[in-house]
């Protein structure tokens, strides 16, 4: 097994965190870097392993995988007319907060980093002190490594691989919404971290925003146009965000 670590890079504000995006991960179309913001550093699996992601209880995984999707399938008909293949169903489901097999990336690096410090850092556990960092994951994956929305096939996929869902709601279209949907190993029968995959370990880098900086960037990227507002277009994100620019969250004003 490899032993060659992911790149990481501490980044201190956001301007420092553009400018290394811009030398190193410039958009190719034929290279398109994809981001992942996240308040701590968690690993990277989607909601779903981590409620079934236990030899023991996996057996069960795929019987609850089905039974969930044909719920949605049969229950969201009223809230749309779309016709969507399985790929797009789930990841409407995964937009509205159901536990799936998708795991949220986006286009746009601001967006990502938003999600990163959008919220004041994390408490460490004892006997560690001080606030988590956030994090900035970044994947530069190759055209093997995306799959065709239209394939049927939900449930027997060969490896883990990258789907750009239609933009069914305005959500996905304004977070310019993509996902990884991962694969169950049949060796070890369970998921496995995108940053331990043999398919995409070389292709993640790692930006780490230490907890002081989160206020400075989240106004700076309110400065830029994005915040609740502009990053959830309906009323809760006009309202978080109008709440935000009068009040003070508690690593601001410090």
């Amino acid at each position: 097994m490899s032993t060659e670590k992911i790149s990481t890079i501490e980044v201190n504000s956001l301007e420092e965190y553009l400018g290394y995006v811009n030398r190193n991960h410039a958009s190719d179309k034929r290279s398109l870097s994809v981001f992942r913001g996240q308040s701590e550093d968690f690993p990277l699996l989607p909601k779903l392993a981590r409620l079934y992601n236990d030899a023991r209880i996996l057996r069960n995984f795929f019987d609850a995988e089905k039974a969930m999707l044909h719920d949605f399938e049969r229950q969201a008909a009223i809230y749309t007319s779309l016709s969507m293949t399985q790929w797009e169903l789930m990841s409407l489901a995964q937009h509205h907060g159901m536990a799936t097999r998708l795991l949220d990336w986006t286009e746009n690096p601001l967006l990502a980093m938003w999600f990163a410090v959008a919220k004041p850092a994390k408490e460490r556990m004892p006997p560690e002190k001080g606030k988590k960092s956030a994090v900035v994951w970044v994947l530069t994956p190759g055209e093997e490594d995306y799959m065709d929305v239209s394939d049927k096939n939900v449930i027997d996929i060969k490896r883990t691989k990258i789907i750009v869902p239609r933009h069914s709601n305005a959500r996905v279209r304004v977070q310019a919404g993509l996902f990884t949907v991962h694969f169950i190993g049949e060796a070890d029968k369970k998921f496995v971290q995108l940053e331990s995959n043999r398919y995409f370990k070389k292709k993640l880098d790692k930006f780490v925003i230490p907890a002081e900086n989160f206020p400075a960037i989240r106004s700076d990227l309110d400065r830029c146009g994005i915040n609740s507002g502009t990053m959830f277009p309906d009323l809760s994100g006009l309202a978080s965000h109008i709440e935000w620019k009068h009040t003070e969250l508690e690593d601001e004003g410090l």
